[in-house]
């Protein structure tokens, strides 16, 4: 009888660690799941826009044991991911939504299942000359908020997000352009 009781108690015990761990994971792989948007690349990294996920800096009340929290920004999900796709293949194949509250910092997830990061409004442009980096932005409707002739690089400012994101496409492969990605910030870290 005491072996009964015991077994009982270990299973009870399986089942309510299990579920707590469910719960914590919960949060992290929706935002895996609704991360539907743009795709982009910084590095060798590739990323993908959740274009439902809302940032919104950290307050007392965030629990990060139960919230997806990036570099002071509590991530929350305007609504859930869709239940009714099988895989998150067949999700990327729906067409990018546009970032919800206008874009001003978007939260993206790495395919490789990593880390969240939030993405800025900027790009980050590597050029031959920074007057290539000038008329680019002329033609996509940025600003250039940075440029170094020795560097080679330069920072393009956008309206939103999805601006930039946008500029990105039309950018890349420009004559003079080496690399261009969106500005990343991950842990507190800001790549520049």
């Amino acid at each position: 009888m005491t072996n009964q009781k015991t077994l009982a108690c270990l299973a009870l015990a399986v089942l309510i660690a299990g579920s707590a761990q469910a719960q914590t994971y919960a949060p992290q792989a929706e935002l895996e799941l609704a991360a539907t948007g743009d795709a982009f690349q910084v590095g060798s990294q590739r990323f993908r826009v959740a274009p439902a996920a809302v940032p919104a800096p950290v307050s007392e009340a965030t629990d990060p044991a139960k919230n997806v929290v990036v570099a002071g920004y509590e991530v929350k999900l305007q609504a859930p991911a869709a239940t009714n796709s099988r895989s998150k293949r067949d999700l990327s194949a729906q067409a990018p939504a546009a970032v919800a509250a206008g874009g001003a910092v978007a939260v993206a997830v790495a395919d490789d299942g990593g880390d969240p990061v939030l993405v800025m409004p900027r790009l980050n442009v590597y050029v031959d000359d920074p007057s290539v980096a000038a008329a680019q932005a002329g033609r996509t409707g940025g600003t250039v908020t940075y440029a170094s002739a020795l560097g080679g690089n330069a920072v393009i400012e956008y309206a939103s997000v999805d601006a930039a994101l946008a500029a990105m496409k039309r950018i890349q492969g420009q004559a003079g352009v080496k690399e261009v990605a969106p500005e990343i910030v991950q842990n507190e870290i800001m790549t520049r």
